[in-house]
């Protein structure tokens, strides 16, 4: 990284540290911070930066007791620093895309940066830009549930216990029972899939993962105990697996279809897998191969397409088609 990056990261940095009127934060304690965040520099750097920031922003500083004290105007405003207009397009997409997939409460962690990139396109000539809410949008693939709702202060305290590695005392509503039970959890990762977040965490002194949904959390706070790091535990081998494909089994099966034109299409831009093979046939359809994993995600993702996808393998996916499409058939007799 060149110096003059290194120098705006910092400088970023340091605009989240050093709080607002009428609050105050002193050189060393601003220095400490920044060391905490991983840049290694001196004091005296720090101190520079302070000073040649004063020329740009509105800092203030406070002399007294032997050590310079630092704030920014209650009114600055550090979210519109640095926005163009394909960043400020990003934001507004970001938004849009989070706010079906996020609970309400985590996209409210980032709204004031939203709001400036909405402030940004709302101000610009409005000769170009005056239909750009018109002309941007985000749309989720299927339909969107609205996210469950997550209870006030339950995103802040898991997901600070995930990132920083300690035990959370937790009263969780289970779904089977449904009544709330006491738990000591010890946070391993958060999974958002669809509407719904998930804890993934180990309970006590047992090493198996566990999901809690976060809806369903009704309280969470720091416990007393240890926490108990899952040794070996990654993330990415635990969802490749399947955790929440519901898998049928941890092989992948080959899957051989007729689809119709418009299927092949999207499959030709958008693969179900890497080896993925697709051959045009004399009456219009196409000849489907991939291998994919043994999952109802994968199956129901099929059923999705209906009668434009003829399923002729693995036999027990296209016994199961049939066999509901049967059972749908019962339904309107």
């Amino acid at each position: 990284m060149g110096e003059k990056h290194e120098t705006l990261f910092r400088t970023l940095s340091m605009l989240k540290i050093i709080p607002k009127k009428p609050s105050y934060r002193a050189t060393s304690a601003i220095h400490r911070k920044l060391e905490e965040k991983g840049f290694v520099v001196n004091l005296r750097t720090v101190q520079r930066d302070l000073k040649a920031m004063m020329d740009h922003l509105p800092l203030n500083c406070i002399e007294g007791d032997g050590e310079h004290r630092w704030n920014l105007s209650a009114s600055f405003n550090d979210s519109k620093l640095g926005l163009d207009t394909p960043t400020a397009l990003t934001l507004v997409l970001a938004h849009e895309y989070l706010s079906s997939l996020l609970p309400k409460i985590a996209v409210d962690q980032i709204a004031p940066q939203f709001k400036a990139a909405q402030q940004y396109l709302n101000a610009l000539p409005k000769n170009h830009y005056s239909g750009w809410a018109n002309r941007v949008k985000a749309i989720p693939n299927g339909k969107a549930l609205i996210p469950a709702q997550v209870k006030q202060g339950i995103w802040d305290a898991v997901s600070e216990a995930a990132l920083e590695e300690y035990a959370i005392d937790v009263t969780y509503l289970s779904r089977k029972q449904n009544e709330p039970k006491d738990y000591i959890l010890h946070p391993q990762a958060i999974v958002v899939r669809h509407s719904v977040s998930y804890l993934l965490a180990t309970v006590k002194d047992y090493d198996d993962i566990r999901q809690f949904a976060l809806h369903r959390i009704q309280r969470a706070e720091r416990s007393q105990k240890k926490f108990r790091p899952l040794k070996g535990f990654n993330l990415s081998e635990y969802l490749n697996q399947g955790a929440f494909d519901y898998r049928v089994s941890t092989d992948d099966v080959q899957l051989k279809a007729r689809v119709k034109n418009e299927i092949a299409w999207l499959l030709s831009e958008t693969p179900l897998s890497e080896d993925q093979d697709l051959k045009p046939e004399e009456d219009g359809w196409y000849q489907l191969t991939a291998k994919v994993p043994d999952d109802q995600q994968t199956l129901w993702w099929i059923q999705g397409y209906g009668a434009a996808i003829d399923v002729q393998e693995p036999k027990a996916w296209r016994e199961h088609i049939h066999q509901q499409a049967r059972e749908v058939l019962g339904l309107m007799s």
